[in-house]
This record gives structure tokens, sequence and C-alpha cells, in this order.
């Protein structure tokens, strides 16, 4: 526990030297601040990962602002392209930008670093049986934003049948989850953040009301912030800690859970563009580039982490590097397969 307080904290001194270099103001949702995000996010899931060495699950929660993080941004990114683009390209973007990389990573961790060339082994990697939680996850959520589009386009409906049919089939999904995809180590792992894609989109169909919404400064703001700021930590103990709530039918469990991560990960976007100076920071920036070969490599290399204190920094920086090398190499890769 000591050694992975001293990581902490040098993670955290260096991301505040990081922010010397790099203090502009920040255009509400640009490329450069959802990148800002996306490194806030996964070093968030990086942190809490690394925790799980320790055996430190009351820390996870952290991670899950890191994945609400993530799908906002998402949501906010498809939505913005279908406006410019239509469903162009929609799968083969797709398929390049998350599957590949997955299929590359996944494949040469499992069958050629340990040796494992079993057919059953490669089918799951290429079937996501082998995938962490979050890539069958964020492939669902792209199978029903592309199936409600097409319904759109060929349908001719409005937005507002659009936002009825997204909450209803996200709905429908949160409710699956609760009853079938139950891990039994974190119950509310795939719900307490079904909401945040769809809450991505609204921040680009409503752009400038909430932009204004999260850049306003005033007193009954700060108030409102940190109210939500109260009931997300609140809440999160209360689930955490409670006997009660923990034998609460699993459904109900996870409408609770929806009341977590989701209002902290607003109050950190709130943050980001308060307090721009601190966030806007070139360790974010580049964990931001990197962030979706980090979450990839990540899954393999935590298991550095040992009891010796240096295998912390050993497994970070081993991470750091071969993330930025295999987006080195797919960035190149990448154009010939849009081509």
């Amino acid at each position: 526990m000591r050694l992975f307080l001293c990581f902490t904290l040098v993670v955290i001194v260096t991301l505040l030297v990081s922010a010397l270099f790099e203090h502009g103001r920040l255009v509400f949702f640009s490329r450069e601040h959802t990148t800002l995000l996306k490194g806030f996010a996964i070093s968030t899931v990086l942190w809490g990962h690394i925790g799980l060495a320790y055996h430190i699950y009351s820390i996870q929660w952290i991670a899950g602002i890191g994945v609400t993080l993530f799908l906002i941004s998402s949501g906010y990114g498809l939505e913005a392209s279908f406006n410019k683009n239509g469903l162009t390209n929609y799968w083969k973007k797709r398929v390049i930008a998350v599957i590949v990389p997955y299929w590359i990573i996944y494949l040469i961790a499992v069958v050629v670093i340990k040796s494992d060339y079993h057919l059953r082994n490669i089918m799951n990697v290429l079937l996501f049986v082998k995938a962490n939680w979050y890539i069958p996850y964020i492939l669902i959520i792209y199978v029903i934003y592309w199936f409600l589009k097409v319904i759109v386009i060929k349908f001719k409906l409005s937005q507002g049948v659009f936002y009825g049919l997204l909450f209803a089939c996200f709905s429908l999904w949160f409710v699956i989850v609760s009853y079938y995809f139950i891990i039994e180590s974190a119950p509310s792992l795939l719900a307490r953040q079904m909401f945040a894609f769809p809450l991505g989109i609204l921040f680009y169909d409503h752009y400038d009301k909430i932009r204004l919404f999260f850049t306003r400064r005033s007193m009954i703001m700060t108030i409102l912030f940190l109210t939500i700021m109260i009931l997300g930590i609140g809440m999160n103990v209360l689930i955490n800690k409670s006997d009660f709530i923990s034998s609460l039918p699993n459904l109900l469990n996870n409408i609770l859970s929806l009341f977590t991560i989701l209002p902290l990960a607003i109050v950190v976007i709130r943050f980001s563009c308060v307090f721009y100076p601190l966030f806007n920071n070139a360790g974010f920036k580049f964990m931001g580039i990197v962030s979706y070969e980090i979450y990839l490599i990540q899954y393999f290399s935590r298991d550095i982490v040992s009891s010796n204190s240096l295998s912390l920094y050993a497994c970070l920086i081993v991470t750091l590097i071969l993330a930025w090398g295999f987006y080195w190499f797919y960035s190149h890769f990448k154009k010939i397969l849009m081509k």
C-alpha cells in the first residue's frame, strides 16, 4: 500500500511539473480538449488497474470515471462524424481504429509472447472472448448507434425520435446487463456508465448550451458542481460500504450506481474547463494521444507489478514506451488500410 501511495505521489508531481509547459485556454470539446480528457481518463484507468496488483479494490471506481469520460467523448465524436459524413465508411473506420489494433496487440501478447498457439486461444482473441470487458462493450455501442442511424435515415425520423430510440435501447441493454452479465467481483461494472455515450451525443447536438453550462463561472455554478461531486462521492461510499445496498436486487443496485461515477466525470469536465492551466499539460496530452494503445497494452503489462517498488515504475515506463511505439507503427499502417 505504501509503495502504491509513493508511486501515486510521483505521478501527480510529474503531471504538475508538465503543466508548466502547456497552459492555453481550451475550446470546449475541441479535439485538443477531448485528447486531454482521454489523457486524464487513461491515467485513472492505469492507476486503478495497477492498484489491483496490490489488492486495493476500493479505488476501482476512480478508473470508472476514466471509462465514463471515454464514452462521453466517443458519443460526441461519433455524432460529430455522422453530421459531417453520415454513415460513409462507418464500419471501415471502426474496424481500423478499434478492432485491428486490438487483434494485433492481443495476438502478439497471447500467442507470441506466451507461446500459446492453440487454435482455440487464437479464435478467442479474434472473437473478443479474451478481450477486456470494455472492447466488446464499445463494439455493442457502435452497433446500436449504427442501427439507429440507419433507421433514422431510412424512415426520415426526427432527432427527438432518435433520442427516444437511443434511450430505449440503452435502457434495455441496462436491464439485460443487470440480469445476465453480472461480474461477481464488480456487479455494477457494465452498468454504471451505461448512459455516458448518449450524454456525449447530447453534448454535440446541444453544444452551445452545454458549453455554457460547463464554462460559466459563478457562485451558483460552483455550488452546483460541488453538490454533484458530493453526490457522486457519497453514492460511491454508500454502495461500497453499505451491506443494505449490496443486499438489494442487482437491477436496483445498478440504478443507484448510475449516480456514482457519471456525476464525478461531469465534475472532471467542469474542472478541465475552469482550471485549464493545470489540466492542459503535456502529460495528459501525451497520454491522450496514445490512450487506446495504453489501454490495450496495460492489460498485459500490469503483470510486471510485484512487491518490488521499482516494478511500479517499470510497468508505467514499459507501458508508455510500447504504447507510443505501437502508435507510431500503426499510424503508418493505418494509412495503408484506409486506402
